[in-house]
């Protein structure tokens, strides 16, 4: 009997692994998307405010702006303040946002894979952008027969998004990257994104007219949409103070030079 149990046991587990091998995405071995979700935000709802020194720098030929640096002030749920000298674009996807916000903007969202990148322990998202979203409501009339989708890695240890991708089609126009700095009360923000756009040759016809560059990364001359729109743009953040209790009234205020 007990060599009967042994053998039982042993085809389980050899049953097992075959049936993960045939069905990769097996959600007997990957959490949900919404499990996923709310990890990250409870990770994001340790941060109440804070306040942190940016400093931006862009290269792409669809926007001219020397290197600048910004104070930028945050408060729960979405009150923001900026203080620069002079015209300065912040790319408000390489902002830390609510996770909510963005799986708002997706359908179709599930847990695809798991793997190392960059030495952390990542869960791999992939979701349909809804056409209406908050990155592409802006576009005009796009072409409904795109197939717009985005990528996600999330940290399993710290649940924070490091990286994402944005695709048209077989196209990827937006990838963004960010390094991470931890704080107390397990709070983690960054201390680095890169976000890197390609928006030139071999977009879909009619993308290069409707996408939302313009609303996005500032004023940009009127014929540059005809133009490369490849580019990078890098955020640095310094000089963190975190959930120092920031009254709601100070974003009401104008910020002093």
């Amino acid at each position: 009997m007990k060599q009967l149990a042994t053998h039982l046991l042993i085809f389980m587990l050899f049953s097992n692994i075959v049936a993960q091998d045939k069905d990769k995405y097996s959600i007997s071995i990957f959490p949900t998307a919404d499990s996923v979700l709310d990890s990250l935000e409870q990770n994001y709802n340790r941060i109440e405010d804070y306040y942190v020194r940016i400093e931006i720098s862009i290269k792409t030929p669809i926007l001219r702006m020397p290197r600048k640096r910004v104070n930028f002030w945050f408060k729960q749920p979405n009150l923001t303040k900026v203080e620069t000298k002079g015209f300065a674009a912040i790319p408000k996807s390489g902002m830390i946002s609510s996770p909510i916000d963005l799986f708002d903007n997706l359908i179709n969202v599930s847990v695809i894979g798991a793997e190392y990148y960059n030495g952390k322990q990542v869960w791999i998202l992939h979701g349909n952008l809804k056409p209406d979203s908050l990155m592409f409501g802006k576009m005009g009339n796009i072409d409904k027969k795109l197939d717009l989708s985005m990528k996600l890695w999330v940290d399993r240890n710290i649940w924070t998004l490091i990286k994402s991708e944005t695709w048209m089609d077989t196209v990827k126009v937006v990838e963004i990257q960010s390094e991470y700095k931890s704080f107390e009360d397990g709070i983690n923000l960054p201390k680095e994104t890169i976000i890197k756009f390609e928006y030139s040759g071999g977009l879909p016809s009619g993308v290069e007219k409707t996408f939302g560059a313009r609303h996005q990364f500032g004023g940009m001359q009127d014929d540059s949409l005809e133009k490369d729109l490849s580019g990078m743009i890098t955020l640095k953040f310094s000089d963190y103070k975190v959930n120092q209790g920031i009254e709601d009234i100070f974003f009401e205020e104008e910020v002093s030079e």
